[in-house]
């Protein structure tokens, strides 16, 4: 996707019909717009979220009134008046213009609530423009609304992506640009699918009883399993908040002169710690795994003896080796004359003789496997001592690891014990807290994981139900597809669960990767990003010889969360060029439009920030004040700028002082606040090259 122009009509500040082209060329993608705080900025960011999707942020006060106030006002009664955003745009080799328009009739001062018209034309080859039906489902197919907040940024609320709780909307965005929501929603309600299927089903006079009591049941314990699954989220939750404040709480012990050098200890203690307990965990793990495959070997002390005295017993008795084998014999009852050359004739008394032996002979394969069998018997006394000798290891590294957790643990009080004892009632008050988020955090973890718990055990009784389920007689064809479909629905809601999973981490890991990168060209400290599995964006320090969380200040906030957008968008563009969109997941090169961007950042920041955004997306608009992007931006930015505009603000006080009237770009003067105007509002004025 490519932006060409938008098109205001009468829309909120903005009088008459307003246009703006946008640069488009590779090496000057950049649109800049540059306006007052309060001047129009946010309302053209709005401009085009209202367009594509009737949709205008919460920072936007009065949000029926859309028709320009001046217009409106000085409209006399009965006036048919109206507003209009035209976005013109390119996607998928097409040129396409969406208008979204509003019309109300001049009825006293407040104007009715809107209701807006779409519509969508696409070019075709001839030159002709053909109207698009559904146009809201195919605007969201191009560009989704859920991914909108990536693409049209409010910089003063982006840098939330970096705080904990963004999990949520990166979580929104990979499943969206994946297009796993139909995934998603399925494996959601594919249970209540089995559900009612099951309500269909009928058995014999007999079992009917007994099916609508495990039915039943069955329905009550899939309840309960989703009650649980609602109490872990929450728990989950809640804990999620609590690991962010001890986070910032850990922080800013780190920027409290008297605190820093024993927080930096912790920091080191606690991430010893979570090694430590991820290697003993690995080695619980692989004793359960050697006791679960060899566990049995401990129970056969003599077993081994026994059936090597039965081997020597069959020996003694000749019966093993077999002197002879049945198939000789077999043989030779079959061609009727002894290997001698005696005849063998039916009631002879050499053959009789010859069947005699048949009971006594051996079958090859019986032997074969009695000597197989007295091999192995002969390495379990082996096999049993090595099995021993790797669990005593085992134990052994488990009892050192849980010795090291202690002392750890141990040196950890310590150090919250020694903060507490500092004189500063800031570095004490900080430590309370911290404790007390840490025991709130705890109670959420115990909570989760007994909702965990009982959500297994609950999945054991779904399972010996759906068994008893499965083994109920019932013959009538209509109740044999029906628990067909029921299997398959069961398998189905598995597997869609298992792929959900596998395809969201291969997108987070290919986005983390792409994190990395792009921070790296800006960062202006020895921090490293991370996406997490949990889909949380972290930031380490990692200029020690241990990695400890960064204390990140809004720069770096923004600075990662611009690199967690680029590497977004990054994966759409690849996803498309690669042919790796999947079911409806989205893929394209998508421009980025970002409001108040630059903020409240240092001069360094700026110019990083200023820096990376030609470079996170093909096309790039930014719309800032010049008291927010300064010299600094302007100069950085200058050799990637294609146009730019200048959102001249109109008002009719004239007890205003202290404004700038004038801004000066490329050597040119142009209005920037005009104070006694005729009216208020926001003019588009383009700036000349």
């Amino acid at each position: 996707m490519k932006f060409i122009s938008v098109e205001l009509e009468n829309f909120r500040p903005y009088q008459g019909t307003q246009k703006i082209s946008f640069a488009q060329a590779s090496e000057t993608n950049v649109t800049v717009l540059w306006g007052t705080n309060g001047g129009g900025k946010t309302t053209l960011l709005n401009a085009f979220t209202w367009a594509l999707y009737e949709v205008l942020s919460n920072d936007v006060e009065n949000h029926d009134q859309l028709i320009n106030t001046t217009v409106w006002n000085n409209a006399p009664e009965g006036t048919p008046l109206t507003a209009s955003v035209t976005i013109e745009f390119e996607h998928g080799g097409h040129t396409y213009i969406v208008k979204r328009s509003v019309y109300a009739s001049k009825r006293g001062v407040f104007q009715p609530r809107p209701k807006p018209e779409l519509q969508l034309w696409r070019g075709e080859k001839d030159g002709n423009l053909e109207q698009v039906l559904n146009p809201s489902g195919r605007l969201d197919q191009m560009l989704p609304e859920r991914l909108s907040r990536f693409f049209f940024v409010n910089g003063e609320r982006i840098e939330a992506l970096a705080k904990h709780e963004g999990g949520d909307d990166v979580r929104v965005a990979i499943k969206t640009l994946l297009g796993l929501e139909a995934m998603e929603r399925a494996v959601m309600h594919l249970p209540k699918v089995a559900q009612n299927l099951r309500r269909g089903m009928k058995a014999e006079d007999a079992s009917q009883q007994k099916l609508n009591d495990i039915r039943r049941q069955l329905d009550d314990t899939e309840r309960s399993i989703q009650e649980q699954q609602r109490r872990r989220n929450a728990a989950e939750k809640e804990r999620r908040h609590f690991d962010s404040e001890i986070k910032a709480l850990n922080l800013k012990m780190t920027q409290l002169a008297e605190a820093k050098e024993l927080q930096q200890s912790r920091y080191r203690l606690e991430d010893q710690l979570k090694r430590t307990r991820t290697t003993r965990q690995e080695q619980e793990e692989e004793r359960a795994k050697l006791v679960g495959t060899s566990g049995f070997l401990a129970f056969l002390p003599a077993l081994p003896g026994k059936i090597l005295a039965a081997c020597e017993e069959l020996r003694e008795r000749g019966e093993l080796p077999a002197p002879l084998k049945k198939t000789f014999i077999n043989d030779l009852l079959e061609l009727g004359e002894c290997i001698c050359g005696t005849p063998l004739a039916e009631g002879s008394s050499h053959r009789d003789a010859l069947k005699r032996w048949h009971a006594r002979a051996g079958l090859a394969e019986v032997e074969a496997a009695w000597n197989q069998l007295r091999g192995t018997v002969g390495s379990i006394d082996d096999q049993r001592e090595q099995m021993q000798d790797t669990l005593r290891g085992f134990d052994e590294r488990i009892a050192e690891a849980q010795e090291e957790e202690r002392r750890l643990e141990s040196d950890i009080d310590e150090i919250g014990n020694k903060l507490k004892r500092l004189p500063s009632e800031e570095v004490v008050e900080t430590e309370e807290r911290l404790e007390a988020a840490k025991f709130a955090r705890d109670e959420k973890v115990a909570a989760s994981g007994a909702a965990s718990a009982e959500i297994q055990r609950l999945e054991g009784d779904k399972a010996s139900l759906r068994s008893q389920f499965d083994k109920l007689e019932v013959k009538d064809a209509r109740s044999l597809r029906i628990r067909d479909r029921i299997m398959a629905v069961e398998e189905a809601g598995a597997a869609l669960a298992q792929i959900l999973e596998i395809l969201s981490q291969g997108v987070r890991r290919r986005l983390d990767v792409r994190i990395q990168e792009l921070y790296r060209l800006v960062s202006l400290k020895s921090y490293g990003p991370e996406l997490t599995p949990d889909f949380a964006l972290e930031l380490w320090d990692l200029s020690g010889s241990e990695r400890i969380p960064a204390p990140k200040s809004t720069g770096e906030n923004i600075l990662l969360s611009l690199a967690f957008v680029g590497s977004l968008i990054g994966e759409a563009r690849e996803a498309q060029e690669r042919g790796r969109t999947f079911v409806q997941g989205i893929g394209g090169d998508f421009p980025v439009v970002m409001d108040a961007v630059f903020g409240n950042l240092d001069d360094d920041y700026r110019k990083a920030v200023a820096d990376f955004l030609p470079r996170l997306a093909s096309q790039v608009v930014i719309l800032t004040s010049k008291a927010q992007a300064g010299e600094i931006v302007e100069q950085e930015v200058r050799p990637r700028i294609g146009k730019q505009y200048v959102i001249t603000t109109h008002t009719t006080k004239t007890d205003v002082s202290g404004v700038t009237e004038t801004l000066t770009l490329n050597g040119n003067t142009y209005p920037y606040q005009v104070v006694g105007s005729d009216r208020t509002g926001a003019e588009l004025t383009k700036v000349r090259n």
